[in-house]
């Protein structure tokens, strides 16, 4: 399923993949030379030396005028405050694990877990030999008849090729099953194909190859286990890249959804019968793997742009057999090398210059994983760090920005009453996951883990886990649906908000709120304008270029008329066009239409909240200022150019461009023509709203 991710959780993960891959730390950052300033009509004052010599006013550069003496203070490395969240949020949850007040049998067995994650001799004593067993039995396979024998065998516990969630087929309806690729060396198809095969930069390129040689430290260990020697140049390692993209680059469209025409979120999901999905493959095991892992008895099923099916099953070649036995091997141990010795890892992370995974580390970061326990550490830091008391206050926030929804559609006067009774019954519908999955956490009270001094193994342990896992899902197929697909895909902990259009839900996930997003004592200025800001623009999500191609229950029917629909366009278009003629990197403009899809979310999101600011009388100065601060970025101008693949605007842009649009802050500060803040009214971009 796509979902959108907060701007967070992209901009880190892009800026860590080009870091590494030139090898470029925020603790050993060259100097920057002095050169003339770039950027227009901004300086782009996220780029470290790339910062004016003083503020700007406040009405020509609201961003860099907010956020001037931070960015000054952070000329000789990567500064992004929402950095060391993810440290606070580790800190609290370990202090808590401490605790020995903390009982039950869920915190038993993560204590079993946690305890054989951090027995490293028991793990390099092991080694592979927990794994190697499915592997020589892959590797016997001397036919894709055996190999599929071995695929489909009960005491098979992996599906290297398949990820078969439980969640809902429509939001009015029950519990079905959705179908996707399981990665392995491809990280992410959720913005489509071109990802891996059409690079709309040279960096895409470097970033592409970078997933296959550099992001994943147990590559040249795993091959070596499977007896194959990895070339120095990385020939046999982009070749299973390769393989994998062959098929997984069908997931969705030949174009990024953001590229896409407008239909294309529509057009995604397949419902198909059990029958219907065993028509789209003649020799790849599909249906006799799904009996296995109890996912045959659902209402219906659910894949998105079934042609990755087909081309899976057009590789499934008998000529293809050794190419095939090497991919499953490796994605088997791929699945099953964090669990098992750190060795590796330690390897490659010293070769890196970073540290080596320790006793401290390596616990965290198994028992940190969605497949895990991530639901119960998210759980824990929900009810025990941040209290009931929160979780109402951004339930009371998210619904009043709802209602702030409403007025907005209201007085929209272009939309049509039928569009607009269909916008309203989206807000109706739409399901709220604050700080917990509509349907609930995992539930491990059941769960029964071996301990080490009872003959358990951490390996064992992990296919003991699975299998509890998969067992408790299945058992919600044919129930009444509930919106929590997408957070079975992420770790609660992580620092992440988003809506899923296939849901309708928007999901706030504990690990977001740290301390520079929820601080003590906050104002509500200080809540609404930074933290309330970012639910502002995941409510938007249901009505941008994407999330208005999909109904009130998740179902792929544009809630526009066709009328409407063109008329929305032409906004959104207006938005490309604005975006296009911004100057971002030395002879490099923003990509408007790429950027479409979170740009017109955030332009309806910053009108939501500051219109709410307003209506609550709240001082709409403190207020944008924190919305400013939301966004404070200083990065080396070579790692910025991964952000341009990233599908939300530089950080500086989505503070100046969207308030610039806003009347509201006009009215704050007192902008006026001849201001470099300044648009004339009729030229405001806007979506939603008079």
């Amino acid at each position: 399923m796509k979902h959108t991710k907060h701007w967070i959780t992209a901009l880190t993960a892009l800026v860590l993949a080009l870091m590494m891959t030139f090898g470029v730390f925020a603790e050993a950052l060259p100097a920057a030379e002095p050169k003339e300033l770039f950027g227009s009509p901004w300086v782009n004052s996220m780029i470290i030396g790339n910062l004016p010599d003083a503020a700007p006013d406040l009405k020509d550069d609201f961003y860099a005028a907010v956020n001037y003496d931070a960015l000054a203070a952070n000329q000789s490395g990567l500064y992004m405050p929402i950095a060391g969240s993810g440290a606070e949020v580790e800190a609290a949850l370990r202090a808590l694990l401490q605790d020995d007040s903390l009982a039950g049998n869920e915190i038993t067995q993560l204590k079993i877990f946690w305890e054989q994650a951090a027995d490293l001799d028991a793990l390099r004593s092991a080694g592979y030999a927990p794994v190697t067993p499915y592997v020589d039995r892959i590797n016997a396979a001397a036919s894709l008849e055996e190999l599929n024998a071995v695929l489909t065998a009960e005491d098979f516990p992996f599906s290297p090729y398949l990820t078969m969630p439980v969640a809902p087929l429509a939001l009015d309806e029950e519990n079905g099953v959705w179908i996707y690729p399981a990665l392995s060396l491809t990280r992410d198809f959720s913005n489509g194909a071109n990802s891996y095969t059409e690079p709309a930069a040279d960096v895409a390129a470097l970033l592409q190859k970078s997933a296959a040689l550099d992001l994943f430290p147990y590559v040249s260990n795993v091959l070596a286990t499977l007896g194959v020697e990895p070339d120095k140049n990385g020939s046999t390692i982009l070749d299973l890249f390769n393989t994998e993209v062959s098929y997984v680059s069908k997931a969705y469209n030949e174009t990024t959804a953001s590229l896409a025409d407008y239909g294309y979120i529509s057009n995604a999901p397949h419902r198909l019968t059990l029958e219907e999905l065993d028509s789209l493959c003649s020799r790849f095991p599909l249906t006799a793997t799904m009996k296995k892992f109890g996912k045959d008895q659902a209402p219906g099923y659910i894949v998105l742009y079934p042609d990755w099916l087909k081309a899976l099953d057009a590789l499934w070649a008998e000529e293809n057999l050794d190419k095939l036995k090497l991919l499953t091997g490796y994605k088997v141990l791929m699945e099953a090398a964090p669990f098992l010795s750190t060795d590796s890892v330690s390897e490659t992370q010293a070769e890196s210059g970073k540290a080596s995974l320790d006793a401290t580390a390596n616990p965290w970061n198994v028992c940190n994983r969605s497949e895990t326990f991530g639901h119960l550490l998210g759980k824990l830091y929900a009810e025990k760090v941040l209290g009931n008391g929160l979780k109402e206050q951004l339930t009371t926030m998210t619904k009043e920005l709802i209602d702030t929804y409403r007025t907005l559609l209201n007085e929209t006067e272009w939309l049509s009453a039928e569009s607009r009774e269909k916008a309203m019954e989206k807000l109706d519908n739409m399901r709220l996951c604050v700080l917990e999955p509509d349907g609930g956490y995992y539930d491990f009270s059941s769960l029964k883990l071996t301990p080490t001094s009872e003959g358990g193994t951490f390996f064992g342990n992990y296919l003991t886990l699975k299998a509890y896992l998969n067992e408790q899902e299945n058992s919600y197929i044919g129930k009444p649906a509930k919106a929590d697909l997408a957070w079975k895909a992420v770790n609660p902990t992580s620092v992440n908000c988003f809506y899923d259009p296939f849901s309708n839900s928007v999901n706030l996930l504990p690990g977001f709120m740290f301390s520079y997003n929820c601080p003590k004592d906050a104002t509500e200025e200080q809540m609404l304008g930074g933290l309330g800001t970012v639910i502002a623009h995941e409510l938007s999500h249901a009505f941008d270029y994407a999330g208005s191609q999909c109904d009130a229950y998740g179902r792929g029917i544009a809630f526009l008329t066709e009328a409407d629909r063109e008329t929305f366009l032409g906004k959104v278009k207006a938005v490309e066009d604005y975006y296009n003629a911004i100057t971002v990197l030395p002879g490099v403009n923003c990509n408007g239409t790429f950027l479409r899809v979170e740009n017109t979310a955030d332009l309806a999101g910053i009108k939501a909240a500051a219109l709410l600011a307003k209506t609550k009388g709240l001082d709409l100065q403190a207020f944008f200022r924190e919305n400013a601060k939301l966004y404070a970025t200083a990065v080396p101008e070579a790692v910025s150019a991964a952000l341009l693949n990233d599908t939300h605007a530089f950080p500086y842009l989505r503070v100046n461009v969207n308030l610039q649009m806003v009347d509201e802050f006009y009215e704050a500060f007192d902008v006026r023509e001849g201001d470099g803040m300044y648009v004339k009214p009729e030229e405001r971009l806007k979506t939603w709203g008079k």
